[in-house]
């Protein structure tokens, strides 16, 4: 106690400053050295609780923003859907003499080869072999080729083995719209003397009981034919986006016949 209260004496009167001054310029070195290195770690060890919550935060709006996406994406899926079925609506308004069906296409033949949908109505819904099948603007998609409980196959106007009795609207010229390999449509059997040209309309014309009359098939895209020929050679494009199908009207009301031969 004695050796303590001697160096505060000496303190006091500034005969330790030597050895302080030593001491200091010893240990500064060390010290500075000692802070370079701690210093680093005492900023991570003071920001890990801002970068934690940073994270969680962001982790917080990835998820929101995936939510408001996919909360967007039903959201613009419910108009085209609203908007598809106001536009079969007004399709069936136009349709006032005939009953219909709503269905919605839920697979697609495979094969290159044939042109065949299906939708999600049956036999336990009313359908038939045989109905005819429409969509937007009051255009031909097909025909009803066979049909489960609960779904049915639609062949398109655009199979090998469709034929539509037809007739061109502006000049009634009559013909058969039969489909293709190459997925396109062309007028058959079309006389050498018949009014027809790009642009013109091709419905059906009922004829053979098959389809009800007036049904929008086409435009006409090409004529061709030589004058010695029988039949002008019409190519036509059909109306209905049948690749794109989606929602369709199945004609419930219309029974097809077949003529018999005379």
């Amino acid at each position: 106690m004695g050796a303590g209260l001697l160096l505060i004496a000496l303190s006091g009167i500034g005969l330790t400053r030597p050895v302080e001054d030593a001491s200091y310029t010893l240990f500064s070195p060390l010290e500075a050295v000692l802070k370079a290195i701690a210093s680093p770690l005492a900023d991570t060890v003071a920001n890990y609780g801002d970068v934690r919550s940073l994270s969680q935060q962001n982790e917080a709006l990835r998820s929101d923003n995936e939510r408001l996406n996919a909360e967007i994406a039903r959201l613009r899926e419910e108009a085209i859907r609203r908007e598809q079925l106001e536009r079969l609506l007004e399709v069936k308004n136009s349709l006032a003499n005939q009953e219909t069906l709503a269905a919605s296409v839920v697979a697609r033949e495979p094969s290159n080869l044939r042109q065949v949908v299906a939708i999600n109505r049956g036999r336990s819904d009313g359908i038939k072999t045989g109905m005819s099948v429409v969509t937007e603007g009051n255009t031909l998609v097909g025909t009803v080729s066979k049909t489960e409980d609960d779904h049915a196959w639609v062949t398109l106007v655009t199979d090998v083995d469709s034929a539509v009795s037809s007739l061109l609207l502006e000049s009634r010229a009559p013909g058969v719209v039969a489909g293709g390999y190459n997925r396109r449509l062309s007028m058959e059997f079309v006389s050498q003397d018949a009014a027809v040209k790009a642009g013109d309309t091709v419905v059906t014309s009922g004829l053979g009981g098959t389809y009800p009359p007036g049904l929008v098939i086409g435009r006409v895209t090409g004529v061709t034919g030589h004058r010695q020929e029988i039949f002008r050679r019409v190519t036509v494009e059909p109306l209905a986006s049948l690749s794109r199908l989606e929602t369709i009207l199945v004609i419930t009301s219309f029974t097809p016949s077949k003529l018999s031969v005379p």
